[in-house]
């Protein structure tokens, strides 16, 4: 995604785990906790961490400037990859979600990064006996989690609002937006016609295809086959591969992510089809890099959010993020949606203090004042509609040359 990232080291004087962002400040009421959950381990690491990253910056931020009407922040950070499987895992994210439940301190939180763990923590999080909890993602593109359409299934999304009301909110854009995007973008920037596509058929991956589809076949492209298969078992792709090639196609699309074998598809790709490689932000990671190998060149991807290095209001946050976080790889596609998202929270909570007389607000009411939301950050211009969507809809495409992503485009997407 983005600038390409690999797993970081958190700033110095932030904890691992749970509870020490603050390096100063003069709050004096108690302490309000902001959960984040990511992937921060394992193989996606290269996706969560940099994300972490922003969050936690954005919260040391606050308590640096005196906490938040008189209350300090601290960060509660947990992992949702599984210790067996070595990527996100939506059991695991359930487990997370429970966690911070149980916290009373919890006000808020930061995340999922990917969408079928959303799923997963969605209605947890919604009906929770001490009132419902904010969530932000940075990065969770899967429309029907908040949008009704007709394909949507299990009873999506009103099964993952069992309340009835909204207290998940997105700061990036969904599939049916970047699916499209990316067919547009495949059709008439990068000229192509016939295409040949495979999803990991996971949440994210086969909405994302599923979109692709729709558009680039409503453009007038061909789209040769479609396969789904089972990320977790799936590691040999070569059959497919050659199908692709004898139906004389110009381009593989993927829908998935890096840790269900998005690098591995291109690398076997190399001496049976010599095509261009595309997809969505689940392969815009330093590990797709290392499982693409040799043949990582030719792939394109989007990026559901703007490129924050291209935005003048977003300078001055690079550069002290950069001086905070000094490594290449600690700043990632989806590190500045999180630094907003965290800073969202935070200004909802201190409207939410102060419309409770500077008393600690209730879950509640920190979701209330989301709802009200008008932000001018990192990222832009951010507003939610009532599902909670962001208004803002720019896709970012970067292509990998010489084995590391360029800037490629960025549009708003008028759909």
């Amino acid at each position: 995604m983005r600038t390409l990232a690999v797993a970081g080291i958190a700033f110095l004087g932030l904890a691992a785990c749970g509870g020490s962002s603050s390096s100063g400040g003069t709050a004096s009421k108690g302490t309000i906790k902001i959960g984040i959950d990511l992937p921060i381990s394992g193989n996606d690491a290269s996706d969560g961490k940099p994300a972490e990253n922003g969050a936690l910056f954005a919260i040391k931020q606050a308590n640096d400037a005196g906490g938040v009407e008189g209350y300090r922040l601290s960060a509660f950070p947990l992992d949702d990859v599984s210790a067996t499987l070595g990527k996100h895992d939506p059991q695991q994210g359930a487990t997370n979600v429970k966690q911070f439940i149980a916290d009373a301190k919890v006000l808020a939180m930061v995340g999922p990064f990917n969408s079928n763990v959303a799923r997963a923590e969605m209605p947890l999080a919604g009906a929770a006996d001490a009132g419902p909890l904010a969530m932000i993602s940075p990065s969770n593109t899967q429309e029907c989690l908040t949008q009704e359409h007709p394909y949507c299934k299990n009873g999506e999304p009103k099964s993952l609002h069992p309340a009835g009301k909204t207290n998940y909110f997105r700061v990036c854009t969904t599939d049916n937006i970047q699916g499209p995007a990316l067919a547009d973008y495949a059709y008439e920037k990068l000229n192509k016609k016939n295409a040949y596509i495979l999803d990991d058929s996971e949440t994210y991956g086969k909405g994302l295809a599923d979109n692709f589809e729709k558009e680039f076949i409503k453009k007038g492209g061909t789209v040769a086959g479609h396969n789904e298969f089972d990320g977790s078992t799936t590691k040999d792709f070569k059959s497919f591969l050659t199908k692709a090639q004898s139906k004389n196609v110009d381009l593989v699309f993927f829908g998935g992510t890096t840790s269900n074998a998005g690098g591995i598809i291109r690398s076997q790709m190399k001496g049976i089809i010599d095509v261009p490689y595309l997809g969505g932000d689940g392969i815009s990671n330093a590990q797709f890099l290392t499982d693409a190998g040799a043949n990582a060149d030719g792939t394109t991807y989007s990026v559901a959010a703007v490129n924050a290095d291209k935005l003048d209001s977003a300078k001055t946050f690079l550069v002290d993020f950069k001086k905070a976080y000094p490594k290449a790889d600690d700043y990632g596609a989806y590190t500045a949606n999180a630094y907003d998202a965290a800073k969202i929270e935070i200004q909802a909570i201190g409207k939410a203090i102060v419309a409770n007389n500077g008393n600690l607000p209730t879950r509640q009411q920190v979701i209330d004042q989301l709802g009200k939301v008008d932000y001018n950050g990192v990222i832009g211009h951010t507003t939610f509609d009532a599902n909670g969507d962001t208004s803002n809809r720019i896709i970012s495409f970067y292509t990998i040359k010489g084995g590391k992503a360029d800037f490629a485009d960025q549009i708003t997407f008028k759909g």
